[in-house]
């Protein structure tokens, strides 16, 4: 079985994907010399407009869709809004791919760009998407590459704070916690000064955000060895994260309660929890999802192991992918790029969608400095651009992160409810999983 086989399996293309290191050269350092972007320019024939089919979910696409078609009369996009990737989406796009009838372009999460990357439903962009690389920071250019070649236009990421009751906190003396011990110490502070009320509503079947939080503590769930996948899921740091949130639970310091649920959002908006630990992009979920609270909260740095190494977790971040088939890639990549990079087009995004930058001058855009009214007119992303230059560039994902992603999601919920077993143990099962599911694609797995 030779190396195209035992890396990605089901492409049959000689890419390794994997961690920088391992596919040894790393993709920004090409960018660097990359000339000035050009214009979004059409290679279509004179008088034969372009048509790019766009299938995403993010808030704001649509009007940028209409922006971009209001001045590119060429290429005109079609956006479509689908369902969340994990909630349909992923698996509409592979099958258009396999009836080929895909769009051109698609969001896909960082996440998952390697599990389109191993069922061959990605087009290599790298000679279209090369004017356009020094513009983002080297770091996001690595989630899209591998093996040297470029399959994604970076768009956004999503560097991790505390977003907090300012209220709650107030009321009962509680300080900002700056470290996950003195997080652990406000939550029982919080429950004796009010039972009803909890530090945080621990979601256990969303693994992405769960990886926010072992990646912080320096996790390396995926990487590469010689021709092999290494697959350590249940890492030292991830225990370490596991146990943490273990404690809390069987303290009772903590709720359990599914993620982006109508009850979850109830026990927000009702004052019942005084944190959510996650993303960037959760600024604009909470300011739609729990509006009766606006002008409560606030955002602090995420709490950290080490005040004296402040490392942070990134969750998501979803790069535009040219989906196989694709009759027009450079104009589908002309656009990606536009968007990703136009000033006017991302100050919108982040205004409607709470979506952060990954270009070099991204934090000069003037929404970035902007205050919101539901943080009591605090300029929070002031607080995730400082977070940002703190997220590890080290943490890898897989090729088959959906089939994982639901294997999580059973195992973490039995383990928080109280049915059976503990985080960590259930970390233990997923790792087999893990290994079970890359081994079924034909994946070869180290040791």
């Amino acid at each position: 079985m030779g190396k195209s086989r035992t890396i990605l399996g089901a492409t049959g293309a000689m890419v390794c994907v994997s961690l920088v290191a391992a596919c040894g050269g790393q993709p920004g350092s090409q960018s660097s010399a990359a000339p000035s972007a050009p214009a979004a320019a059409s290679s279509a024939a004179a008088g034969a407009p372009v048509t790019i089919e766009w299938w995403g979910w993010a808030p704001g696409y649509e009007d940028a869709a209409k922006a971009w078609n209001a001045s590119h009369p060429d290429v005109q996009v079609k956006f479509t809004q689908t369902q969340p990737g994990t909630q349909g989406g992923y698996q509409r796009m592979l099958a258009a791919v396999k009836a080929g009838n895909a769009p051109c372009l698609a969001q896909v999460g960082a996440e998952t760009l390697p599990s389109f990357l191993v069922e061959g439903a990605l087009e290599d962009i790298t000679a279209h998407a090369q004017p356009y690389n020094a513009k983002f920071q080297p770091w996001t250019l690595n989630t899209v590459t591998f093996g040297g070649k470029q399959f994604g236009i970076p768009v956004d990421s999503g560097p991790m704070g505390m977003f907090y009751r300012k209220d709650i906190f107030d009321k009962h003396g509680i300080e900002v916690p700056k470290t996950w011990d003195e997080y652990a110490a406000a939550a029982e502070k919080l429950r004796k000064a009010d039972p009803e009320v909890s530090i945080t509503t621990f979601s256990p079947e969303d693994m992405y955000g769960f990886a926010g939080f072992a990646q912080q503590a320096g996790a390396k769930w995926f990487g590469i060895s010689g021709d092999a996948w290494q697959v350590r899921m249940n890492d030292e740091a991830t225990v370490k994260v596991a146990n943490y949130w273990q404690g809390l639970i069987d303290k009772k310091l903590v709720d359990v309660m599914p993620g982006w649920s109508d009850g979850l959002w109830k026990n927000y908006t009702d004052g019942k929890s005084a944190t959510f630990v996650g993303a960037v992009w959760m600024t604009k979920v909470l300011e739609d999802s729990i509006s009766k609270t606006s002008g409560k909260w606030a955002v602090a740095p995420m709490p950290v192991w080490d005040a004296s190494s402040p490392s942070v977790g990134n969750v998501g971040g979803s790069p535009n992918a040219v989906l196989k088939g694709c009759a027009n890639p450079k104009e589908a990549v002309d656009f990606a790029a536009w968007l990703s990079t136009d000033a006017t087009a991302f100050n919108d995004l982040i205004d409607k969608g709470g979506l952060f930058p990954v270009t070099v001058d991204g934090g000069s855009l003037p929404n970035m400095s902007g205050a919101r009214p539901f943080y009591g007119d605090q300029k929070v992303f002031q607080v995730f651009a400082e977070a940002s230059k703190n997220v590890s560039p080290d943490f890898s994902w897989g090729p088959t992160m959906p089939a994982v992603n639901s294997v999580f999601g059973e195992a973490f919920a039995k383990a928080a409810n109280g049915k059976g077993g503990t985080l960590a143990e259930a970390m233990a099962t997923i790792q087999d999983k893990a290994v079970a599911s890359l081994k079924d694609k034909g994946l070869t797995v180290a040791p």
